[in-house]
């Protein structure tokens, strides 16, 4: 059997690849190892305050979708060591996109990287 490929994004400057096990594998009885992570792909933003995740759902079901959210980060400052850390806000999502087609999920990914506003507070 051929090795699956990472998935190609256009992702664009300022957004750093938290992790990536997004491959160019389609829901089918023989690719669901490569759809298994709790999370397939997590992007930050810091300058945009904002963060997008994919996951596939549910967990190595062939029935399931590709689940795309961008979400709002918070600066969290650690008193002891003056490091600033970020905070998700999963509750309430600055926005979510989901689909069956890995094709629609890669267009989402290369829209949202292009357009999401910053976060204002």
């Amino acid at each position: 059997m051929d090795e699956i490929e990472l998935q190609p994004l256009r992702i664009t400057s300022g957004w750093n690849i938290e992790w990536n096990l997004f491959y160019e594998a389609d829901p089918s009885e023989k690719t669901m190892h490569y759809l298994d992570a709790s999370s397939l792909l997590h992007l930050n933003n810091y300058s945009l305050m904002r963060a997008i995740n994919l996951d596939f759902k549910p967990e190595n079901d062939v029935n399931g979708y590709f689940n795309l959210r961008v979400i709002n980060l918070t600066e969290v400052l650690n008193l002891k060591t003056k490091k600033i850390t970020y905070d998700g806000d999963w509750e309430n999502l600055y926005y979510e996109f989901t689909s069956k087609s890995r094709i629609e999920i890669v267009k989402e990914i290369e829209r949202l990287v292009r357009e999401t506003p910053p976060l204002k507070r």
